[in-house]
């Protein structure tokens, strides 16, 4: 033990920040390789999506409680990176009533997303004094009115989101490779929460929360430290998104991303960091794959017409799949590892023969 650490906790979390770094590095690699725009806008969604994904489970994944509204966090981080990136030139036109230290400033992509992240924990540490206090079910039903709360005031707070007209002129600065170098971060915070005291008492609430407190568990501070590192990763993720889209409304971070991003842990399984990547990627497989029938196909002399929704049933239908063949979700409560001590012997024995 390091103060309270566990050393092979550690151990563990870092070879699998290394393995998975070395499978998204791959990933990476091989785009720039291949220099196709298509595929490079899908692995740069993908590394930012995951992100996103993660940020969830951080929360959800660690402490069993189903929240609905991490997404407004997206949200509230999205917004704020945006503002403080948006050109000067630009705000003039598009948001000219918002404070005038704002309209003069622009911090770069890295400064506006710390900012926001910051921004985003203030508010969450407000918001969950009081959620953090709630029974299990309870804080989920709060964390829903959270999420219809956010959306309300940025799509009313019109001197400053422009409303349902959304905010544009982002500067774009997000390529496959700062997306990476995002997600190992997130990554890295994600692995090193779980492997620590904080990670651990929270997750022992999860599976027994009579137990915990006749340990001397004091729910509500984990908890509530859960719930502000969730909401930091998650508005650092959506700066990270709003840099890529560049134009974006309040309609993106409604029930449509609540669902995709649970349904991504589900799949995937919500106890594991690493099952929160996999499960990003069967699921964005499956959309890329599903969504040409939402416009309808050709095939041959066959015609197929539109079938609206269909990437909504099709992840519905996995989520159902999932809950009943392996309801813990593709890597369970496990961490991926490349056997790395395994080659290590086998190499030692190669070069001796």
């Amino acid at each position: 033990m390091i103060s309270g650490w566990s050393r092979r906790r550690l151990t563990s979390a870092a070879r699998s920040w290394l393995s998975l770094f070395i499978m998204a590095a791959l990933l990476v690699i091989a785009t720039n390789l291949i220099k196709n725009k298509s595929l490079t806008l899908v692995v740069t969604n993908f590394l930012i999506y995951t992100s996103l994904v993660i940020a969830y489970q951080i929360f959800m994944g660690n402490s069993g409680i189903v929240s609905f509204g991490q997404v407004a966090f997206f949200g509230i981080g999205a917004y704020s990176a945006s503002i403080l990136n948006i050109p000067p030139a630009v705000k003039e036109i598009a948001l000219p009533t918002i404070p005038p230290f704002l309209q003069q400033m622009q911090t770069g992509a890295i400064l506006a997303i710390i900012l926001a992240s910051i921004l985003s924990g203030l508010v969450a540490l407000l918001i969950g004094i009081v959620i953090s206090r709630m029974q299990e079910n309870a804080m989920g039903i709060a964390t829903f009115a959270l999420l219809v709360i956010v959306y309300t005031v940025i799509h009313n707070w019109k001197a400053v989101t422009r409303g349902g007209l959304g905010i544009y002129g982002i500067p774009n600065v997000m390529t496959p490779n700062f997306a990476l170098v995002g997600l190992m971060i997130i990554v890295g915070v994600a692995l090193l929460y779980k492997a620590s005291p904080l990670g651990l008492f929270v997750q022992g609430a999860r599976e027994d929360p009579l137990a915990a407190k006749s340990l001397g568990n004091h729910l509500v501070p984990v908890r509530l430290v859960c719930f502000v590192i969730g909401a930091m990763v998650m508005a650092a993720g959506g700066g990270m998104w709003a840099h890529n889209v560049r134009a974006f409304g309040p309609s993106s971070f409604f029930f449509h991303d609540t669902f995709t991003m649970i349904a991504m842990m589900v799949i995937g399984g919500q106890a594991s960091v690493s099952g929160a990547i996999f499960g990003s990627g069967v699921v964005t497989i499956v959309s890329e794959a599903i969504r040409p029938l939402e416009t309808g196909l050709e095939i041959g002399k066959m015609q197929i017409p539109e079938f609206y929704g269909a990437v909504q049933l099709s992840l519905a239908v996995l989520i159902l799949v999932t809950l009943i063949l392996r309801p813990e979700g593709i890597m369970g409560v496990k961490e991926f590892n490349i056997p790395f001590s395994q080659w290590k012997k086998k190499l030692t024995s190669w070069k001796r023969k």
